[in-house]
Parts: C-alpha cells; structure tokens; sequence
C-alpha cells in the first residue's frame, strides 16, 4: 500500500470517528445539528474534523515511515549466524565501520 492511500484511509477513518463523536454530542445535548440557528457551528466543527484527522493521518503515517525506514537500516547480518554468506557480511560490516571509525580519529 503506498503511503498516499495509507494517509488517505487513516483519515477517512478519522474523520468517519470524529463526525460520529460531534452527533452524538450534539445528540447528548439533544441539540439539532440542522437547525438554521446552528448549522454553522456544527457545520464548523465538521471542517475541524476534517482538518484534524487530516493532519493526524499525515502525522501518523510519518512516524510509522520513519519507524520503517529506520527498521530497514539497522538490519546488518548477525556474526552468530549459521549461514556463511550471513557472517563474513557481518565481518565486511565491522571492518567497514572500523576503518570510517579510525579515519575519522585521523581526521580530528
């Protein structure tokens, strides 16, 4: 699922639980969110809404990108494998980071 149509359904899902939320306070207030005296305070409180669980939507779906970009990065091949290919690219690994570690003392 690409990350537009993720962000799209968590905010349709959001919106869908905050519209819900507004009638039933209003229904709790027994107040008629039609009515012409006050339409236009419901009918902002839906435009909030709208905007709240779109930028909630947007929010989430960066956290959980990060999460995942970060996941993907930290996965180097463990020294304790079975696999041979597995721990001689752990080794490449270290190696690697060692001689960035000691060019980086050189440097200073």
């Amino acid at each position: 699922m690409s990350r537009k149509t993720k962000t799209a359904l968590y905010a349709t899902g959001a919106f869908l639980v905050l519209l819900l939320m507004i009638f039933l306070m209003a229904w709790q207030q027994g107040v008629n969110p039609l009515h012409p005296r006050t339409r236009m305070y419901w009918l902002l409180a839906v435009v909030v809404a709208l905007y709240v669980s779109i930028r909630g939507s947007i929010f989430v779906e960066r956290i959980q990108y990060r999460r995942s970009q970060k996941a993907a990065e930290e996965e180097a091949p463990s020294r304790l494998s079975a696999n041979i290919k597995d721990r001689m690219a752990a080794r490449k690994a270290r190696v690697a980071a060692a001689q960035k570690k000691a060019e980086g003392r050189e440097d200073s």
